[in-house]
């Protein structure tokens, strides 16, 4: 919970939990991320399922080479930051800060079912981080 506050707070939450702007979630992918893996990111937003399906290639090659993938989901609920770290056979193994991975597949990235990783209503991938 400690981590989560202070990328909380990295991201220009602040201190109520409010939500990070898109500039702060960059960020915490520079610094966090890319700390570790020598990487600088940059936003991709996704406004669509062809924008989605467009991606996916980039999005399975940076998590093959160890470069974890940030994606912002949006829903009827609000928004929400996971990190794509695996794929496998069609699959996205996506890590979610509240403390679960979970397997999702290509179709439901793409096709915003990314509520099955993240809480119902949280379904919509609308931007992700990829390494240059």
């Amino acid at each position: 919970m400690d981590e989560q506050h202070r990328l909380h707070e990295a991201g220009d939450g602040g201190d109520n939990w409010g939500g990070t702007s898109l500039e702060g979630q960059e960020h915490i992918a520079d610094s966090t991320i890319g700390g570790a893996t020598g990487d600088d990111y940059e936003r991709r937003d996704l406004g669509s399922a062809d924008d989605r399906r467009a991606v996916l290639t980039t999005v399975e090659k940076s998590v093959a080479e160890g470069k974890p993938v940030p994606v912002d989901v949006k829903g009827e609920d609000g928004a929400h930051a996971m990190v794509i770290i695996g794929q496998e056979g069609g699959m996205l193994q996506v890590y979610n800060p509240w403390g679960t991975t979970t397997w999702v597949s290509e179709n439901d990235f793409i096709n915003g079912h990314l509520d099955k990783a993240a809480s119902k209503g949280l379904n919509d991938a609308y931007s992700v981080y990829l390494p240059d």
